[in-house]
């Protein structure tokens, strides 16, 4: 089978690329950042500009898996750069008329709104309406290894979480991390989604997690075991956090002020579509850690 996908060089979409290279043809799209992995061929495409839809199309697809999502600056006023951006890229996503998977979030269960949670939920929407078999897998909190001879654009907020961890003795996080997340290892995520593909699109939305929900405390305090030391928690309010991020380029503000809310899933239709069943974070933790060491 002939996968082009899309937000190919960021955390997930590499990992998705290398699992499914196992077993397929990959075409991995990116704009800036270029992925070079065995048995996936890259491939120059600007999803901004609407001549990306030729360009893919060129690929022939059998399927389009499409990862890529712009985030930073979702807060901006209306109308918002960041939501047209991602619209246009899902315009040429279903240009293809080719069955897709889309990886969408979990934020659209937030209680808040945010512009990054409108364009999900108008993706999905789009979709679910556009006549051809289709799939949403929505991830919480995904986590892994680095990958070697490759660095995304916007590092992995576990990574972020790994390093403050091993260099500090003490961990500032939202609340006290007293929010829960389910963390998904993303070689679980990646064969999740691999096995819809392969077992025909069920036109259905998923949401993907670690079997448990645990706090971002104990996540914390399980990565400082894994590194043989011990931290403490520095609570700060979620605001605060939020003005914080804005001196991060891999952060975004309006995201980040959400961070002390609970971010809870049922992985268990997915199991079931998908005969995958994931991993406690206790048993993927110390993949975090191969690039520290």
């Amino acid at each position: 089978m002939r996968l082009v996908v899309t937000g190919a060089s960021s955390f997930v979409g590499a990992h998705f690329c290398r699992r499914a290279a196992r077993r397929h043809e990959v075409f991995a799209l990116y704009h800036r950042t270029p992925i070079h992995l065995s048995r996936v061929t890259p491939l120059r495409c600007d999803l901004r500009h609407s001549m990306a839809a030729d360009r893919v199309r060129a690929a022939k697809p059998d399927v389009v898996v499409h990862l890529a999502c712009k985030v930073m600056g979702s807060g901006a006023p209306s109308p918002n750069p960041v939501e047209a951006l991602n619209r246009r890229m899902m315009d040429i996503v279903l240009a293809q008329e080719v069955p897709v998977l889309y990886a969408s979030s979990t934020v659209v269960h937030w209680p808040g709104d945010s512009g990054y949670g409108r364009g999900r939920k108008e993706d999905e929407a789009r979709l679910a309406e556009s006549g051809r078999p289709w799939a949403v897998v929505r991830p919480s909190a995904p986590y892994g290894p680095a990958l070697l001879n490759h660095q995304p654009r916007h590092k992995e907020s576990f990574h972020t979480l790994a390093e403050l961890v091993t260099r500090l003795p003490v961990v500032p996080l939202p609340g006290g991390g007293s929010a829960r997340r389910q963390p998904v290892h993303v070689d679980d995520l990646s064969d999740a989604m691999l096995a819809l593909i392969e077992g025909g699109l069920p036109n259905a939305a998923y949401d993907a997690g670690g079997p448990e929900p645990i706090t971002l405390a104990e996540i914390a305090h399980a990565i400082a075991r894994a590194a043989g030391k011990e931290i403490r928690i520095l609570p700060l309010p979620a605001s605060l956090m939020a003005r914080l991020a804005k001196l991060r380029p891999d952060m975004d503000e309006e995201l980040v002020s959400q961070s002390a809310s609970d971010e809870v899933v049922d992985p268990r239709p997915l199991m079931a579509a998908s005969g995958v069943t994931p991993r406690p974070f206790k048993a993927g933790v110390s993949d975090l850690l191969q690039h520290l060491r």
